[in-house]
Parts: C-alpha cells; structure tokens; sequence
C-alpha cells in the first residue's frame, strides 16, 4: 500500500512538472526569478533642510491716518481694497463746533478795523495841519528877516518866528507820531483777531482728511455718521501697494536664516504654484510676547495678493553644496532604530540586494542625506525595498514594469522573510 502511494506522487508530480512545461512553451518566456525593485543611483549634489511655516500678507509700510479733530464722519470717500493718491480726501469731519465763534470773529474785525482806520486817518489829518502850520511859521522867519535887513523890523521880531516855527516842527513831529502809534494799534488789534479767526481757519481744515501717501487702502476703522477720534486710525493705508509676508520661527531655525535668502512661498489665493521670495528683513531680538522672531520676506514685483491672505513661507538651512543623498523612502528602520537601505550588486548568479547599514543627516522633501555607508554611483532600492532581506535575488525594473514592484509580491522561493521597517 505504501508503495502505491509513493508511485502515485510521482506520477502527479510528474504531470505538474509537465503542465509547467507546457505552459511555459505556449508563452514562449521565461518566469524571471527574484523580487521586482526599482533603483537609483547615489548622487552628489546641494542639499538643505526644510522648514514649513505659516505666513499672513501684509503691508511692507503700513500708514496710520489719524483725523486731527475729533468729530462726527460727514463724508467717507474709501473703502478697504481702494487705490489712493498722496492728498486725496479720505472722509471729512464735522468743524461747527470749531467755526462757531468765526462770525463773531469776523464782526468783531471788521468794527475795530473801521474804528482804527478813522484814529489813523484822523492823526494823518493833524499831520497835514502841522505841515501846514510848519509852512506858515517857515514863512513867517523869511519875512521877519526881510524886514529886519530894510530896517521894517526889529531883531526881536526874527527871533520870535523863529521860536514859532520851531513850535510847528514840534507839532508836526508829535502829529507824525500820533500816525505811527495809530497804525501800530490798528495792526496789533486786527492781528490778534486774526490770528483767532486763523487758528479757527486751521482747526477746520483739518476736519478734511487727506491720505499722506498713495497706496492701497487696507482698512477703514470709521463709518458715515459715526464718530472719528484722535486716539485711532481712521484709515490704514499701504504705501505704494507694496506688500510683504510676515511670519515668526523658532530659535533653532532662525540661527540659520540670513538676510537675502530665498524661500518659496505659497499663497493658495494666487496660484498652486510656489513664488520665490526673499528675506527682507531679520530683527535683532526675539518677540518679547511670543519668544519668536519675526520675519519679513518680499515677493515678486508681479505677485499681488490681497492683504490679510495667508501663506506657507517654506524656509531652506543648512545650505550644503555637495553631498550624498537618496530618496527618503529608500531608508529604512530596523531594531534598536538603525537605519539601511538596500543596495543592488551583481553576482553570478544573478543581481543580489544587499543589506548595508547608514548614517543619515539632513532630511529634505524627498531626499535624506547619508553621511557614512554608501558612495557616489551605488544603486539604492527605491521602490519594492519592503519585501527585501539581505542576499535576496531581485530584478531591476523600470518604467511600466515598475508596476511590478507595487503589485508582484515576492513568491516564497524568491527571498526571505523581510526585516522590520
């Protein structure tokens, strides 16, 4: 009986063995051994790490307009978003209870104006007298010595004109003061009215508001009718249009920023495509309030987003020009955390992965720096790694046989249990 059983193995097994044979010559290939994998070579090249932080558009000058004058809004003239030119009106304040006293002001002028003219034109009045009294006693003198010389006259007679045209000097000089000192007083009184009615004068015109510069307005702290107050901006408005992006890093990555540095940043509103910016500006502290330094970074002349929008500022350190690295995935972790990757060699008997051990350092998006372990030109596994133990056989793959490495799981006769990573 035993021996039945082991002829009737024989011949199943034989007739497997011959279905297997004619299988393979109906396809006319044959089945390739070892586990499907794709591969790159190690390379040299720059390499840096990565860092991803959360930004907000803002204004790169961002300017304040207070309202000089308290006071109810008559007219507002912008809204948020609004290009502005330097001394456009923004909004105009209600002045009455500035102007309130200019009527009074103005009659007050103008009586004291009528006033002081008449005490003016009543001294130049008595100057004119004087000057004639001046003529009279001057001609007086000329005929007391006329006389004086044919013998009319006596000497007494010449020396009494001569004091009454010395009193009209007198008289005219007094006259001529008294217009000085008129006019003096005329001036003085309506300069200091008028020095009130100016200081009412500017008090109103500073209820009209003017934007200091041209820009974008970005924001609008007033409505019509509402109150406008000193102590806050009415208006803020970015200079120019100019426009930055704001964000705050940790110590660890600041030390390894400099000013002039290119980043990428995204910024969803505008595109899916990342723009390069540029470190504009890096403080000499951190943030007292949030222990993180601030940083500004500048965008292209033709990026425009909207103020307020959010962006990912993408920050690169530890710039380095030549090292080794491979793709991220390549790496794998085993027990007590060691890290290796595979390594494909040709053998004989065929091409042979190859457990090899490694010490990484920066890691980037996709690539991971190896620091010891592999050397420039080694094929690394990238793809089918996982099902990989060392001495396994494989067999390269590219293109659309790479589809292999992701669906073909190695067959039991292919290679051994793979390790954990």
């Amino acid at each position: 009986m035993k021996t039945k059983h082991i002829v009737a193995a024989a011949l199943a097994g034989t007739m497997l063995l011959c279905a297997a044979c004619g299988q393979q010559e109906q396809t006319g290939e044959e089945v390739p051994s070892g586990t499907a994998v794709e591969v790159v070579e190690v390379s040299a090249g720059p390499m840096s790490a990565r860092h991803s932080l959360t930004g907000t558009v803002a204004a790169v000058n961002a300017v304040q307009v207070f309202p000089l004058l308290a006071g109810q809004v008559l007219t507002l003239s912008v809204e948020e978003g609004d290009t502005v030119h330097q001394g456009q009106t923004l909004l105009t304040v209600d002045t009455s209870t500035v102007t309130s006293t200019m009527g009074a002001l103005r009659e007050s002028y103008n009586a004291t104006k009528t006033a002081t003219d008449s005490a003016v034109a009543s001294a130049r009045l008595g100057v004119e007298q004087a000057r004639l009294g001046v003529e009279q006693a001057q001609q007086a003198v000329e005929n007391a010595e006329a006389l004086l010389e044919v013998g009319a006259a006596a000497e007494q007679d010449v020396t009494q004109a001569h004091q009454g045209l010395q009193q009209a000097q007198a008289a005219l000089s007094q006259a001529e003061a008294g217009v000085t000192q008129a006019e003096a007083q005329r001036s003085a009184s309506l300069a200091q009215i008028q020095a009130s009615m100016d200081q009412i004068t500017t008090q109103a015109e500073l209820g009209t508001v003017t934007a200091p510069c041209a820009g974008t307005v970005t924001a609008v702290n007033v409505v019509r009718g509402g109150m406008a107050s000193s102590a806050q901006p009415a208006v803020v408005i970015a200079e120019s249009g100019r426009v930055e992006v704001q964000t705050a890093v940790a110590e660890d990555v600041f030390v390894g920023l400099s000013e002039g540095d290119t980043v990428d940043v995204m910024i969803s509103v505008l595109s899916d495509e990342p723009v390069e910016g540029e470190i504009a500006g890096l403080p000499v502290a951190a943030n007292v309030q949030t222990g993180l330094y601030d940083v500004s970074v500048s965008l292209p002349a033709d990026a425009e987003p909207p103020i307020g929008a959010f962006a990912t500022v993408i920050f690169y350190t530890d710039r380095r020009d030549n090292t080794l690295s491979v793709p991220t995935e390549a790496v794998l972790t085993g027990a007590d955390n060691e890290q290796y990757v595979f390594v494909v060699d040709s053998y004989a008997e065929g091409d042979t992965a190859v457990r090899i051990p490694v010490e990484t350092g920066l890691v980037s998006d996709t690539h991971t720096e190896i620091v010891s372990g592999l050397a420039q030109g080694d094929r690394v596994v990238i793809r089918g790694q996982s099902y990989l133990s060392d001495g396994a056989l494989v067999r390269i793959v590219s293109g659309e046989d790479s589809l292999l490495a992701d669906t073909e799981q190695p067959a039991a006769s292919d290679t051994a249990p793979a390790e954990e990573g």
